[in-house]
């Protein structure tokens, strides 16, 4: 199964150096064309795309790097990734970021950031939502791994050609105490995957190859699967509004089998408290089926 996780990333890595090639350091073309290459990297396999919108929550922040009545989104982009045997499930929320400067190691960069939208998700606090954007109070308190927040940093090496640098939100910290909203984050450590709770978890992936590796073999954002009890809200939250998502936006194609799949594996006990808005609170959602088998 490792040689799927390996074409998968081989893959997403040329296509998102096709998608970006010639292309300007600025931010939403680059997320653009990494959304554009996680799809087309899972056409011999199984990824499917929905759009949503970015609504805002509120929460508690500690006066310095966030407001003490805090706002702001939860991300640019939700990934969800789950194979079928065992039943395993993953999400994380990813903020994409395009730094313009060329450095020689991402591993050593100070990235410029929003350090309020890093406190979210590096904090989890208990979060509350903005008009029909409900989402449970606990959606990113109740994960047991840090990257259910995350980050992706678009940069270029010295031959021109982007890659990208992912890092849990736990991975990241300002290199000094700001009071204000924006400023830069360091990685507090290096590439690689650790065991958290049980469980394999990438804090860090230096590249576009070892990023989507890690992500097909669920090895970043925090388990879902109806072993973590704790995540019950989250399913049963996240599975009524991908139906109402998928019933409102037709996936590229026309295919649904593949959200029918995970919502059947997540089994979610409860019905949500609101009726479901289809908002989950990012601007894309990308659901990948992976064969890959975790231990």
């Amino acid at each position: 199964m490792s040689d799927r996780a390996t074409a998968f990333a081989l893959a997403f890595d040329s296509e998102f150096k096709s998608q970006t090639a010639g292309l300007s350091p600025k931010e939403i073309p680059l997320f653009r064309a990494l959304h554009r290459a996680l799809v087309a990297a899972g056409t011999r396999l199984a990824v499917e795309e929905y759009h949503g919108t970015s609504y805002q929550v509120g929460f508690s922040g500690n006066g310095s790097y966030a407001r003490v009545h805090a706002r702001c989104e939860l991300s640019d982009l939700l990934i969800i990734v789950f194979t079928r045997n065992p039943p395993a499930a993953r999400i994380t929320y990813l903020q994409a970021k395009s730094e313009r400067r060329m450095f020689p190691s991402p591993c050593r960069h100070s990235f410029s950031a929003n350090l309020e939208q890093w406190f979210l998700l590096r904090n989890r606090p208990p979060i509350a939502g903005f008009g029909n954007f409900a989402p449970p109070a606990d959606l990113l308190s109740s994960a047991i791994l840090p990257s259910v927040g995350s980050f992706g940093f678009f940069y270029r090496t010295h031959n021109g050609l982007y890659e990208i640098y992912y890092a849990s939100a736990a991975q990241l910290q300002p290199p000094t105490t700001y009071s204000q909203r924006y400023g830069s984050l360091v990685p507090v450590g290096g590439c690689g995957v650790i065991i958290a709770s049980g469980h394999l978890e990438c804090v860090a992936a230096c590249g576009s190859v070892p990023f989507a590796e890690s992500l097909y073999r669920l090895e970043i954002g925090t388990p879902i699967d109806p072993s973590i009890s704790r995540a019950a809200s989250t399913r049963s939250w996240l599975t009524g509004n991908l139906r109402k998502i998928q019933q409102a936006t037709p996936t590229i194609g026309g295919r649904r089998e593949i959200v029918d799949e995970l919502v059947s594996l997540l089994r979610a006990e409860d019905t949500p408290d609101h009726s479901p808005s289809g908002q989950l609170g990012a601007k894309n959602i990308i659901v990948i089926r992976s064969d890959y088998r975790p231990n």
